[in-house]
């Protein structure tokens, strides 16, 4: 079984490598962790200011509380694009090897060079101007990435062809960093400044009205759409029974898309509007969360094999907190074709059960909401608004169970036959 396992990840590698270790998705992946805090403290801003209990949201109302919740929703959530521009281009500029903030911080300049603006009235220390932030939370994002990616690998060309200004070794590193950077950002900034003044000439206005509607818009709907959840949750399975980590890999592939998804998501889910979207990453999150919990209850309480009975107990509370690497390689579950019906489809099944029934408005839409890893699941369902949502996870707790359950019994038999036998050859040689 070891040699089949190294022949599939020998033929897989190459995929892996594209997608696992490509420097430009690595940076997405680095970049939006990068920002984790600022998704986190958005999260439970929202939280607090819609928490669903009327005594609280009548004190924060007749209190006049519920404005300053929107202070760090505004400066998160409805900026992330900004932030993203940054980290996205410290993240790639890290893999080149070469100084990551300058890079970063020549990205976030040159995104706000291309974003509009309104000029105001002049005061005494010059015009005053205004940005809408129209463009810079969720619909900025796909802009944000890309002025990332240009701008970062345009200062690492320039640097590495050393087209900088280079001082003596006695002058401080930090300001020998300062000028390094000076004439790789005045020529990339100067060449956003060129880019936006001349599509503000044109009927789009801005980079980021041609992007998003010719980019951001046709991939939104083709990776938001409920088949591409199902391929990506199918494929993330298939990839963890062959021993690969299948969300590292395919996740990285639809996390710009389901990101932005779920920043228009808690936009609107902490300003009372409708939800806009029905899937994004909060959706797929909140109804895988607990895959393993079931396979670990049945090993620590149901089985009659030593070796899983051990293992269920040890896996029992890692799975609780939707950590199931305890199972996955302790059971394995890694090509055991035992386990491999239930372990490949049954993410797919939920979370297509979660979307017909969110269409048909029995469930309402996930509100967008960040959880941290290892938030346990059915909390993480009222963390999305709803108890209904909660409700549902802990029912697909119990269609899991019973996928799993035939399964469970035919690897406990097999594990317990194994052990009989084991033990009579122990009996044997003594």
């Amino acid at each position: 079984m070891s040699i089949s396992l190294d022949k599939v990840q020998e033929k897989l590698q190459p995929l892996t490598t594209l997608l696992g270790q490509n420097k430009y998705l690595q940076a997405i992946m680095k970049g939006m962790m990068l920002v984790l805090p600022a998704t986190i403290m958005s999260s439970f801003a929202t939280l607090l200011k819609i928490f669903p209990v009327p005594a609280y949201q009548s004190f924060i109302i007749s209190h006049g509380l519920a404005k300053y919740f929107d202070v760090p929703i505004n400066f998160t959530n409805n900026f992330l694009a900004v932030l993203i521009s940054f980290a996205i281009a410290y993240a790639l500029a890290t893999s080149f090897e070469v100084d990551p903030f300058p890079a970063g911080l020549i990205s976030m300049v040159s995104f706000f060079i291309i974003t509009p603006y309104t000029l105001g009235a002049m005061g005494p220390l010059g015009q005053a101007f205004s940005i809408s932030n129209q463009w810079l939370g969720a619909q900025g994002i796909f802009t944000g990435m890309i002025v990332a990616f240009v701008s970062t690998r345009l200062f690492v060309a320039i640097t590495r062809k050393g087209i900088i200004i280079k001082v003596p070794d006695s002058v401080p590193e930090f300001i020998a960093k300062s000028f390094s950077s000076l004439i790789p950002g005045i020529l990339i900034l100067t060449m956003f400044s060129v880019i936006a003044a001349v599509l503000s000439n044109t009927s789009y206005g801005s980079i980021h009205a041609l992007i998003y509607q010719f980019l951001q818009t046709p991939l939104t709907s083709l990776g938001s759409g409920i088949g591409s959840v199902l391929i990506v949750a199918t494929i993330a399975s298939l990839l963890w029974f062959l021993g690969l980590h299948g969300h590292a890999i395919v996740l990285g592939v639809v996390s710009p898309i389901w990101t932005a998804m779920d920043v228009q998501q808690l936009a609107a889910f902490s300003s009372g509007q409708p939800l806009p979207n029905i899937t994004g990453m909060a959706f797929f999150w909140t109804y895988i969360a607990g895959n393993l919990l079931p396979l670990a209850f049945m090993f620590a309480f149901r089985s009659k094999s030593a070796r899983y009975k051990t293992l269920g107990k040890v896996a029992i509370v890692p799975a609780i907190f939707t950590i199931g690497e305890p199972l996955a390689y302790g059971t394995p579950l890694v090509m055991n074709f035992v386990f491999a019906i239930p372990y490949i489809f049954m993410d797919a099944i939920i979370l297509g059960i979660a979307y017909v029934l969110t269409v048909n408005g029995i469930l309402p839409p996930v509100g967008g909401v960040y959880t941290p890893s290892g938030t346990p699941v059915i909390l993480s369902g009222f963390i999305q608004g709803s108890w209904k949502i909660a409700l549902f996870q802990a029912v697909a707790l119990v269609i899991r169970f019973g996928a799993w359950f035939f399964f469970f019994k035919l690897a406990d038999k097999m594990a317990v036959a194994e052990e009989e036998e084991n033990s009579k050859v122990e009996t044997v040689d003594l």
